[in-house]
């Protein structure tokens, strides 16, 4: 990432130049030599400021790479900028200051201060990388808003501030600080899959787990042959029991441009997510995650149903990202685009619903197809989820 100087500070500058010709005239109208020379001297220093900051800042630049950040709440870490110049001569004098969003300081301090300065000088021909201390203090995602650079020359004759054409790509991610839920006692509709399960209507033929005596209704290859000699009693082999489950957390909210403050309640919902996608890791659980927050070439944004450490990482991602003040896809339209997803069924689990009677046809579609749903519960202290009944979907908001 290559800057351009402006803001040129010259006035030392000109006034070398004016007392560089100034000694030079009295010296050459005197016929000193001493004098001639002193004020050549003035003169080309002033020269060679000027000349010493364009060829650096021409050969000066960053890389510009994404070195995103991924920090919980409280949490401490570096950001770090590189410098690389490509001169045969030291840059010196590069001083700098740069601005994030507020939900991050640049103090070690639980304290809001999103402003970073700092000073380096740069070998010829070297990298240097700036460490910029971060500490993360709110969930939500964070940019570099303002970087600005400010050099001069090695005698301060002459300064300039070096700006860019583009942001610094590196972003700063904040997850949310996970809630437990309570009352987690899902009991899932279940299809043929291959995650173990101890109620599961299926079983997996290459995975057997036991033995037990032969009864009429077992198909007769299940039967045990070596056991059977050995016991002189018929046996039938036991086989692991298998399911698939499946979690979708939703959060539908109405469009508010009013206030882009937070609400605590709408962080506890994110917090809970962010367990719940927690805890559907630890089980090996499939999850998605969807919420109609409007997005450039999207309707709604979300991540489809997966399972493992990297789905974790893109939910609790979506989760720092999402905001109430967002611009939003209506309820009813984005309800339509995740029925047509939902194939298998499903555990439903409704975070946050602004409007719960443009949402209940569709809640009651699902309950007919089998899904479970439920909806989080948020009090001061706990968060629960409380199962949705067809008779009490006007509640469910």
């Amino acid at each position: 990432m290559k800057g351009y100087a402006t803001g040129w500070q010259t006035r030392n500058q000109s006034l070398f130049y004016l007392f560089g010709f100034v000694v030079f005239l009295i010296g050459f109208i005197r016929n000193t030599f001493l004098f001639s020379i002193t004020g050549l001297i003035f003169i080309v220093f002033a020269f060679l400021s000027k000349w010493y900051l364009v060829h650096m800042i021409r050969t000066l630049s960053i890389e510009n790479t994404d070195c995103s950040l991924r920090l919980s709440a409280g949490e401490e870490s570096e950001l770090m900028i590189t410098f690389l110049n490509s001169s045969k001569l030291p840059f010196f004098s590069l001083s700098g200051r740069i601005v994030s969003d507020p939900i991050i300081s640049f103090s070690a301090e639980n304290n809001t201060n999103p402003i970073y300065q700092f000073s380096v000088t740069i070998p010829a021909q070297k990298k240097i990388v700036v460490h910029c201390p971060v500490r993360a203090l709110e969930r939500g995602t964070a940019r570099i808003r303002t970087f600005e650079l400010t050099c001069s020359d090695p005698l301060h004759l002459i300064s300039c501030g070096v700006h860019f054409n583009e942001m610094l790509k590196s972003r700063l991610i904040i997850y949310p600080q996970p809630e437990a839920v309570n009352n987690l006692n899902l009991a899932p509709p279940q299809h043929l899959g291959d995650l173990p399960s101890a109620h599961s209507l299926f079983h997996d033929d290459t995975a057997p787990s036991g033995i037990r005596s032969y009864v009429p209704s077992d198909p007769f290859r299940h039967v045990h042959w070596k056991a059977s000699a050995r016991t002189g009693r018929l046996q039938t082999k036991t086989f692991e029991r298998i399911a698939h489950q499946s979690w979708t957390l939703l959060f539908l909210n109405a469009a508010s441009h009013i206030s882009h403050e937070r609400s605590n309640d709408f962080e506890k919902r994110i917090s809970a997510a962010a367990w719940l996608a927690q805890d559907a890791r630890k089980r090996g659980i499939e999850f998605s995650v969807y919420c109609n927050t409007k997005t450039m070439g999207q309707k709604i944004l979300g991540i489809e149903p997966e399972q493992g450490g990297d789905q974790l990482r893109k939910a609790w991602e979506l989760l720092a990202f999402m905001q109430k003040w967002q611009i939003k896809t209506p309820i009813p339209d984005t309800l339509r685009i995740i029925d047509k997803k939902l194939i298998q069924p499903r555990i439903l689990i409704i975070m946050d619903l602004d409007r719960s009677d443009s949402a209940a046809p569709f809640l009651l579609k699902w309950l007919k197809k089998e899904h479970l749903i439920f909806k989080l519960c948020v009090s001061d202290n706990t968060c629960f989820l409380e199962q949705v009944k067809k008779g009490a979907i006007t509640t469910v908001g």
